[in-house]
């Protein structure tokens, strides 16, 4: 949310936010130490840098040139005050280490590689004021470095983030802003996830329709998508590489292939033709593993990805196939025949290796998800689990390379809580807050040192799968408000700086509350740069007093802004009263408070709330119905989303419990429907009002789908009206 503000009267800010902006940098370094004096950036400060650190020495100049208005020189030598780059020594390559030393003279970064003088040059511009970030000159500001000496290298070599453009095409632009933001925060991988059942964006030569039909969908005025151009991937893949980020792309096989057979038929087991879907749901159109044409098509497209791609790793997806085509497939049947397998699962095992080693000519590795894991692939493999944590250990015994995008902590398309007002998100799994993204560690316990070594790290995942579902999140024409772009940063920001900590500081050197501080002065960060974020709401606490009345002390966690709050009912807004001491209220929900960026964003407000645990036994509330939705003595549908709360295939329990109301509510039936099928019934008539009768539900579920929605439609009705209040409540039956 974001207000064009007036001058915020500052509220208290957490306790341990020091004066000194040494300790804030994010991620922490493995050693920073504070000596006495500071340095400040004049006009007459040059930035000297030798061959090798070109590139970040012109990055850094363009940064402090939008804003201090100072354009810095960038020279072999210099006499009087200088930021130096510099690459000495030698080093193996993506060695990321680097010294950085400040004195009242200037700031020196050394580094045994150019990763290195990179990732110095980000913990220089954290040293600055939080509006060096700013894309326009700022007026009035000191840029002073303070004096300190670092010792610096990350833990893992591997930190990443997945953009999905397939589900949701993202243009060049952002793809580039993207990167930004990533380099701001020491991450280096670029999972770039290019190809799935909704679209196909990678431009490639030999087959022309893989972008002239699989990258759009819809007819008419509601065509939509793209893709990119050869060209484009070029200037992708090298503004990545100058800002110490690798771009690994993913090409997905023997599932999630639906672009690519909607544009050339020939390539499923049917040959039927097919259209890109508008909505998600997952395909269980493969490749045909036994045609020849097939795997000509795949080393083409291979061919052509490793000469736009020099990332050692190739994606190759491998998640969430399914088979029946394949098991009627003569041609797929006999390959599985002449190969003696037994099994299409052993059949994607043997597709897999092929791909693996058709890659391996290349110099080039496989990446998969933990599903490949099972397929018999070497022990070169990298594996990428993500909703089974049992394939961390077991792949890190077999010492396969792994990269961890586990559901519970990486996948950041989720919203941050359960919160009033939350942004909608995939609702297929439980919130994952801050502190989830923070409190953990990559390493699972128990392994070896040789076995440690094959964690080569982490990365958070942004699916793009809201798009289909919620079509309101994108963008629109032709006021086109950017809004997918926002979107995207929002669930990115700032659970992605949690993820560059947890994948770069020693664990020995993490803690939460030390993060959260130093979160304050990234929020300004964020804040400056212009980058769309969740702020943190306002830490509330209530002291009673000899006369029976609450004090409520408001703590913001953002610098730079400041804390409105209500107590009259309302929410609060930008402009509701500024919060500056402590205030007085009859109860605690009185009090709601939200906090305020110093670039007007606003929190989610803080309100007390009581628990209501009286319907505990039945389950979690999906829903409720309310007086006048309901049917009048005949039957209404009314759906309610499960979406998240169904997370497997199994028998759930629908209670209806009654809260209120003149009428008691009956049900005549309860529907479960995946995205638009239906794939569970129960038909009895139930009663809940003064007594219950029958109104539970039971429901089997075979079919289960990641990422899929699910909505439970319930016939209900008051028995003499519509006045019925009460809620629904699903659980997993025992």
């Amino acid at each position: 949310m974001r207000f064009a503000l007036p001058l915020l009267v500052l509220a208290t800010v957490l306790p341990g936010l020091a004066a000194d902006p040494s300790p804030l940098v994010i991620p922490k370094p493995v050693a920073l130490t504070r000596d006495t004096g500071n340095f400040t950036l004049t006009p007459q400060t040059v930035i000297v840098a030798d061959a090798a650190s070109q590139p970040a020495a012109k990055i850094l100049a363009a940064q402090l040139f939008k804003a201090t208005g100072q354009r810095l020189a960038i020279q072999p030598q210099a006499t009087g005050p200088a930021i130096t780059l510099r690459v000495e020594g030698s080093a193996a390559p993506g060695n990321e280490a680097y010294k950085l030393a400040v004195t009242a003279a200037g700031a020196t970064i050394t580094a045994p590689a150019y990763a290195g003088v990179f990732n110095g040059v980000q913990t220089l511009l954290q040293l600055l004021p939080p509006a060096v970030y700013s894309d326009h000159e700022v007026t009035g500001q000191a840029w002073t470095i303070p004096a300190v000496r670092v010792d610096d290298q990350p833990s893992y070599p591997w930190r990443g983030m997945m953009l999905d453009s397939s589900r949701y095409f993202f243009d060049k632009a952002f793809v580039l802003r993207y990167l930004d933001i990533m380099a701001a925060h020491k991450l280096n991988v670029l999972h770039f996830h290019l190809i799935d059942d909704a679209g196909w964006r990678l431009e490639i030569k030999k087959y022309p329709k893989l972008t002239e039909i699989g990258a759009f969908r819809g007819e008419g005025p509601n065509r939509q998508g793209g893709f990119y151009t050869q060209d484009d991937i070029r200037e992708i893949v090298k503004y990545a590489a100058d800002r110490n980020i690798t771009v690994v792309p993913e090409l997905e096989l023997p599932a999630h292939t639906l672009s690519a057979i909607a544009a050339y038929p020939w390539l499923s087991c049917t040959g039927k033709e097919q259209k890109v879907p508008a909505v998600h749901f997952i395909s269980d159109d493969l490749y045909c593993a036994g045609k020849a044409t097939t795997w000509q098509f795949l080393h083409d497209v291979l061919d052509e990805m490793c000469t736009l791609f020099p990332s050692t790793y190739i994606h190759i997806g491998g998640d969430e196939a399914k088979y029946p085509k394949w098991k009627s497939c003569p041609d797929c049947q006999k390959k599985m025949k002449e190969l003696g397998l037994k099994s299409e699962h052993e059949l994607q095992g043997w597709m897999t290796t092929e791909v693996e080693n058709y890659l391996k000519k290349k110099g080039r590795q496989i990446l998969g998800w933990d599903e490949i894991l099972g397929c018999g692939v070497s022990t070169t493999a990298g594996l990428m689990p993500w909703h089974d944590p049992k394939a961390v250990t077991e792949g890190a015994k077999r010492g396969n390379p792994l990269v961890l995008a586990l559901t519970d902590r990486c996948y950041f398309d989720v919203p941050e809580s359960k919160e009033p007002g939350e942004v909608p998100g995939a609702g297929w799994l439980p919130p994952i807050s801050l502190q989830q993204a923070y409190d953990w560690h990559p390493t699972p316990a128990g392994l070896t040192p040789q076995q440690e070594k094959t964690v080569l790290g982490a990365e958070g995942c942004l699916w793009s799968d809201q798009f289909l579902h919620k079509p309101f999140l994108a963008d629109t024409t032709p006021f086109d408000e950017n809004r997918s772009a926002r979107y995207l940063e929002y669930l990115m920001l700032p659970r992605a700086a949690a993820l560059a900590e947890v994948t770069w500081t020693p664990k020995a050197g993490r803690d939460w509350k030390d993060f959260s501080a130093r979160m304050a002065r990234q929020y300004a960060r964020y804040a400056a740069a212009g980058w769309n974020h969740r702020l943190p709401i306002p830490q509330v606490t209530f002291a009673k007093g000899s006369d029976g009345k609450l004090t409520a002390t408001a703590v913001s966690q953002v610098e730079g802004g400041g804390i409105r709050y209500t107590t009259d009912g309302n929410w609060p807004l930008a402009y509701s009263p500024a919060y500056t001491k402590p205030v007085t209220v009859e109860k605690e929900s009185d009090f709601r408070a939200v906090a305020v960026n110093s670039d007007g964003h606003i929190s989610l407000p803080f309100q007390a709330k009581a628990a209501d645990n009286r319907f505990a036994k039945s389950g979690e509330p999906i829903g409720e119905w309310k007086s006048g939705k309901v049917g009048d003595r005949k039957p209404l549908t009314v759906e309610f989303d499960a979406t998240g709360k169904i997370n497997q295939a199994g028998t759930y329990e629908v209670t209806f419990q009654f809260t209120g109301g003149k009428q008691r509510l009956d049900i005549d039936s309860v529907e479960v429907f995946l995205n638009q099928d239906s794939v569970a019934k129960d038909i009895h008539h139930g009663t809940t009002g003064a007594t219950n009768d029958k109104n539970v539900y039971r429901l089997k579920i075979d079919r289960y789908e990641t990422g899929a929605a699910f909505k439970i439609r319930a016939a209900i009705y008051g028995d003499e009206g519509s006045d019925s209040n009460g809620v629904v409540l699903l659980k997993k039956a025992q």
